[in-house]
């Protein structure tokens, strides 16, 4: 009887996280299809209230007081694509999928469209806020850098005023 109650629990456990997985992929997919149209578009201007959607608060937050700085460094490009601007027609090679379980949330892996037919890998680390998967953190893998949104220390001396 046991065993055939933690066989129960476990088959649970692994429904909770596929679905959980297939959410987080879902929803990542929904953020940079819509994300990729607005940045490609003539205003390149996406919403606050579609970030608040998609996007966890504290990042969006962290994002808004590193913006507000003046000269800062700290975001050279934007946070989401690690790329200036972005062109419709690379759109058509957005891919995301590939989650894995990360400290209760999941990375999805986002591949996009760039220059001369290349592909830049990004991984967007989710995590689950009001009911829905937010993207929290996202990392360059190709070029192995990510924007120090959460580096306490880069930040201080970015308001400072010192090189980080």
């Amino acid at each position: 009887m046991r065993t055939l109650i933690l066989v129960v629990m476990c088959l649970l456990t692994a429904c909770a996280n596929s679905s959980g997985q297939t959410d987080a992929i879902k929803q990542a997919q929904a953020f940079y299809d819509s994300y990729l149209m607005a940045l490609a578009g003539d205003d390149s201007v996406y919403p606050d209230s579609k970030l608040r959607e998609y996007v966890s608060s504290d990042t969006l937050a962290r994002i808004a007081m590193i913006q507000s700085m003046p000269d800062q460094d700290l975001l050279t490009s934007d946070y989401f694509t690690y790329t200036q601007d972005y062109d419709p027609a690379w759109i058509q090679a957005l891919r995301v999928d590939n989650a894995r379980l990360f400290m209760g949330g999941w990375v999805v892996q986002v591949r996009l469209g760039i220059e001369e037919g290349k592909t830049l890998r990004l991984e967007a680390f989710m995590r689950h806020e009001s009911g829905v998967w937010k993207i929290y953190r996202v990392r360059d893998l190709t070029d192995r850098y990510e924007h120090p949104v959460f580096n306490s220390g880069a930040i201080v001396s970015a308001k400072d005023g010192r090189d980080s």
